[in-house]
């Protein structure tokens, strides 16, 4: 399916789910490159650009989109191929900034006129800019589960923490996967933006570059803050486990001395002292409370308890 938006400096052709007719009107339209129509259709797993003998750049990067029901943030392809006069946007699902973007030039004509008045370098930079922008509520998100973790960890609900920080930093690893590889992307479309774009728009994909940037060493903050929360929590949870296993230690040799004189007194000889004997149950009993208390002395003065 493909929309088509012709603004006066330039045509937009938005394709989604390309199919052969797609193609062909592609391939008639902008004689583009077999090999750029060959990577249109299955989806690629690596950001690329490419440069097809000064005519047009063809280039595919990935929005990171938040999946709510697997909880992880996955990648939507967008395939971008720009010349002097055209840009051709393909993907697969919808991109909310990209449609944002497309369906403001469709319904207003005084912003289609903003948008594109300096041909499809403008164009190009307000849709990778739309889509990096779009990366802050995301991150935003991540670090508001953080703070709930965080939270969480000092109110003693170490067991809970567990799921909440392997969830959130498979989100921040599927972040990173998605957007670390498309630096060289960014850093070479600056390098190819002199040979398209007028010398006035430099500027702006050198700022794409600066709010990439910024989003990496968010990203990072937020992967070196939940290491740290885990850590921090497994800390916790390993010394609350050793406590428990020291109480039911600490038990468990206290009633030693009781279940040894239960057993002695409990075995069938000929002959057993105190037995038969008046008051030999407290005698027994005395001498079990003995053992207790000897045993707990031992602690004390170890210092174990």
């Amino acid at each position: 399916m493909r929309n088509i938006i012709k603004a006066k400096h330039l045509t937009w052709i938005d394709v989604k789910g390309p199919d052969e007719n797609d193609l062909d009107y592609l391939k008639q339209s902008f004689n583009l490159h077999p090999l750029v129509l060959k990577e249109l259709t299955p989806p690629l797993d690596y950001p690329k650009i490419e440069n097809f003998d000064d005519k047009y750049l063809f280039i595919v990067l990935f929005y990171p989109y938040y999946d709510r029901k697997t909880q992880r943030t996955i990648p939507l392809e967008l395939d971008i191929i720009v010349g002097k006069d055209y840009i051709i946007t393909n993907h697969y699902k919808d991109i909310v900034p990209l449609k944002a973007i497309f369906d403001k030039c469709n319904l207003y004509e005084d912003i289609r006129e903003e948008y594109t008045d300096e041909g499809p370098g403008e164009l190009v930079y307000r849709i990778i800019d739309k889509i990096l922008a779009a990366s802050f509520p995301k991150l935003s998100h991540i670090k508001k589960h953080i703070d709930e973790i965080e939270e969480s960890i000092y109110s003693n609900k170490f067991q809970e923490c567990v799921t909440k920080i392997s969830l959130v930093k498979r989100d921040i690893i599927g972040f990173q996967r998605i957007i670390e590889p498309q630096k060289l992307v960014l850093t070479n479309l600056i390098k190819e933006a002199d040979k398209f774009f007028d010398d006035d728009m430099q500027p702006y994909f050198n700022d794409l570059k600066n709010v990439f940037n910024r989003v990496v060493n968010l990203l990072n903050a937020s992967r070196k803050t939940i290491s740290a929360l885990d850590s921090t929590n497994q800390s916790l949870l390993t010394t609350k486990t050793n406590d428990i296993i020291r109480v039911l230690t600490i038990f468990s040799v206290i009633v030693f001395p009781l279940t040894l004189l239960a057993g002695m007194f409990g075995m069938n000889t000929n002959y057993l002292p105190f037995i038969g004997k008046a008051y030999d149950f407290w005698v027994i009993l005395g001498l079990m409370l003995i053992g207790a208390i000897v045993m707990l002395g031992i602690f004390k003065i170890k210092k174990w308890i």
